[in-house]
């Protein structure tokens, strides 16, 4: 695969299957600066994405063929860097559908040009410090354990603000499974989490080969005047860092100072 032509518009991938939205979609980015390849499926995407790499994808799931979850797994699968995807779907409990899979983000269909202006900017200005990190070398894996799709997406897109890669997990099986493949610098979980506890988890990766030696983070968030209990959950020998966060910059605190001290 090459990158696109040099010139000063980023160029968009948009994949879907709806002629009359390919044609609107591509009108209003390329008002707004951006060049616009089409694709009317996964299958023709995967052509386009092999002759030039876009600076991202919008993709919608919902198409015939391979379809979106096609082209997701193909693009993951391969050697080649995959660019940053956003993904457009009617689907509800997105982050739950989505579980363990690379995407930049999610936008509901249909949205409004508005939204999905802003989605795309965020996206990219996302990719772009994340690339800056790189090649400065600051930047990191991180596997998110948290089952609030928002508390999710809040974290997410602030580590990937800071320069980090991250892959979300729904539940705590989730992170289990993803972490042998993942091989993350740091997992970071939620202690009360869906299916098995922050403790617990931390525990069985311990335990696992690939994460004996990860750094994790185990985090609860409380109101601003509830008391501080200490840690009694089973595994928390095993947790190097625990929070009791009041807003999410107290996470991201620690989860920081955890990758400084790794």
């Amino acid at each position: 695969m090459s990158r696109h032509a040099d010139t000063n518009a980023p160029l968009i991938l948009f994949v879907d299957d709806e002629a009359h939205l390919r044609v609107t979609v591509k009108d209003f980015l390329e008002h707004h600066g951006f060049e616009v390849e089409l694709a009317r499926s996964g299958e023709q995407g995967l052509q386009k994405l092999g002759r030039r790499i876009p600076d991202m994808v919008i993709l919608d799931i919902s198409m015939p063929g391979i379809g979106g979850m096609g082209f997701l797994k193909r693009v993951q699968a391969s050697k080649e860097p995959a660019p940053p995807i956003l993904i457009l779907t009617a689907r509800r409990n997105l982050r739950t559908f989505f579980d363990g899979v690379k995407v930049a983000g999610f936008i509901s269909k249909p949205c409004s040009k508005d939204l999905l202006l802003e989605k795309v900017r965020a996206v990219l200005a996302e990719s772009a410090s994340a690339a800056a990190a790189e090649e400065k070398g600051d930047s990191r894996h991180v596997l998110l354990g948290e089952d609030d799709p928002e508390m999710a997406d809040l974290l997410s897109r602030a580590l990937i603000r800071q320069g980090h890669s991250v892959t979300t997990a729904a539940s705590g099986p989730a992170v289990l499974e993803n972490a042998p493949t993942e091989k993350p610098d740091v997992v970071v979980l939620k202690h009360f989490l869906s299916g098995l506890n922050g403790g617990p988890v931390a525990s069985l990766l311990r335990a696992m080969p690939t994460t004996s030696t990860t750094p994790i983070v185990v985090y609860n968030t409380v109101g601003v005047d509830a008391p501080v209990e200490p840690v009694r959950e089973a595994g928390s020998r095993d947790i190097n860092r625990y929070v009791v966060a009041r807003d999410s910059a107290d996470i991201l605190d620690a989860i920081q100072l955890t990758l400084v001290s790794a």
